[in-house]
């Protein structure tokens, strides 16, 4: 089976707005998380980011990921049809009773990775962020976050023990391309070849540094935008590995509440995902979830998220609220979110939030 992988950084747009002398203004909390009638917030502009061209791409490249041409190798071939029966047969093979016993141990211990293959005590697995190597030592199974991602087309080697391990490195064959992403809608996307024919190698040692000691590589913890060197990146008191919402402290305003009972839903436990959030807002980057973890970004910030693996990320999306003259304890809040889109209210009554959403219909052809 074949699979797909990625390297290429996003700058997640800035809408800040600039004071007369061309200098960023601080917007209060009322600005960065309510539609005022007057003020600041009607002036944000928004500028598009431009794709990456593929020498940026290349220049980009981490610097943990070395990469050999190589003389002989399988030329690439992107095909709709061929990439759709590849899904179809991994989502099989995922479900199938073979990778059940082939994997139990594996899958027993860390549910949330599909496994790929292995090599000695090592196996090579893949979350929504990209592809991870589990060691198994003794009783214990620690996952190590490799950087690569959809950017990366690499043979298949499902079910193969295919060879991965070598001299202390990973090592893997494949091809570098761009992957563009035609639809907010999760869907196939196109693909540009960049670089055919490489060796991609990464080397052990760079792999498990975790200068922290926190639980998660130092790979990791930079891909997301934690601090790979303070254990507590927000100074909480409570490590990023347990931390529900390790970016930023937690608040009990009753807007956080909101934000919090709008975003937190049982869902099985995951020790290395999370749920992205982007939002300006102060209040809802403090919330404390009890049923998943979070990574809030803004959007003035360098986020380190990839663009072909935004269909994973900012699952929900929620503009700033809203309230009118007459209903002073109701706020309407538009959404995006994978069921569709429309129109939230939200009334504190009682000490508590009660929701109402409302989702816009679309007709056409």
């Amino acid at each position: 089976m074949k699979v797909y992988f990625l390297l290429v950084p996003l700058l997640i747009l800035s809408c800040e707005k600039k004071s007369e002398s061309g200098e960023k203004a601080q917007l209060s909390t009322e600005q960065q998380c309510f539609i005022l009638n007057e003020g600041a917030n009607f002036d944000e502009i928004v500028k598009p980011v431009p794709h990456p061209t593929h020498a940026e791409i290349l220049k980009n490249l981490p610097a943990h990921i070395h990469m050999k041409s190589l003389t002989d190798f399988k030329k690439f071939n992107y095909d709709l049809k061929i990439t759709e029966a590849l899904q179809s047969a991994e989502d099989k093979y995922f479900g199938s009773e073979e990778y059940q016993q082939k994997f139990g141990e594996w899958i027993a211990a860390l549910p949330e990775f599909k496994y790929l293959s292995v090599q000695d005590q090592y196996a090579l697995a893949k979350n929504k962020y990209g592809l991870w190597l589990v060691e198994k030592n003794k009783g214990d199974f620690k996952p190590y976050f490799l950087g690569l991602t959809q950017n990366v087309y690499l043979t298949e080697f499902y079910g193969k023990d295919q060879k991965f391990l070598d001299n202390n490195q990973f090592s893997m064959k494949g091809t570098l391309v761009d992957i563009q992403r035609l639809s907010r809608i999760p869907m196939l996307p196109k693909y540009d070849v960049i670089k055919e024919g490489v060796q991609f190698t990464i080397n052990l040692e760079d792999i498990k540094k975790d200068s922290d000691q926190d639980g998660f590589n130092d790979l990791f913890e930079k891909f997301i935008g934690l601090n790979s060197e303070a254990a507590d990146t927000d100074g909480d008191g409570i490590a990023d590995f347990i931390d529900p919402n390790p970016k930023f402290k937690s608040g009990t305003d009753k807007f956080t509440v909101m934000y919090e009972t709008l975003v937190d839903h049982p869902k099985p436990p995951t020790k290395y995902s999370f749920v992205e959030i982007l939002t300006n807002c102060d209040y809802f980057q403090a919330i404390n979830p009890k049923h998943i973890k979070v990574l809030v970004y803004n959007t003035a910030e360098q986020a380190p998220i990839k663009e072909d693996v935004l269909d994973h990320f900012f699952p929900g999306k929620y503009s700033k609220m809203k309230s009118y003259k007459g209903y002073p304890e109701v706020y309407f809040t538009d959404f995006s979110d994978e069921t569709g889109d429309g129109t939230i209210s939200a009334e504190f009554v009682n000490g508590k939030w009660k929701f109402d959403k409302k989702y816009t219909l679309t007709f056409g052809m």
